[in-house]
């Protein structure tokens, strides 16, 4: 049996990750330091607290969005390198479905339908290739 969808679902989701980070630490990260900056009608000490503030917040967010790229980047990589035709998986399929679960938590619909699916299909056609 081939792994062909696998790979193709595990594919759009190390994209999609990717572009999802970039996006949180480029537009959204960006839009929370400009945020930050307009302080607008405060006095010096509440201007530094709200800046500080603001800026704990835009750390999280590049954080966050860097998490995003690392996950998307070693589920590239296992789907490039370890779905091969032919090979029971038991780590992988695991892999993805506790990312799918962390998916659901933050609340990233995308992720959450490709992962749970490439991981289904996994398992499921581990079982075929038990049986042949």
């Amino acid at each position: 049996m081939s792994r062909r969808l696998e790979r193709g679902l595990i594919y759009c989701t190390g994209i999609w990750q990717i572009v999802d980070g970039l996006l949180t630490i480029f537009l959204y990260g960006l839009y929370i330091k400009k945020q930050g900056s307009k302080a607008a009608g405060l006095n010096i000490p509440e201007m530094h607290a709200m800046q500080s503030l603001f800026g704990s917040i835009f750390n999280f967010v590049v954080i966050f969005g860097f998490f995003l790229i690392i996950i998307g980047l070693v589920n590239l990589y296992l789907g490039k390198y370890l779905l091969k035709d032919g090979v029971i998986l038991w780590r992988t399929p695991i892999w993805f479905l506790s990312c799918g679960i962390i998916s659901y938590f933050m609340m990233d619909v995308v992720s959450l339908f490709l992962l749970m699916s490439s991981g289904v299909i996994t398992l499921a056609k581990n079982k075929g290739f038990k049986r042949i």
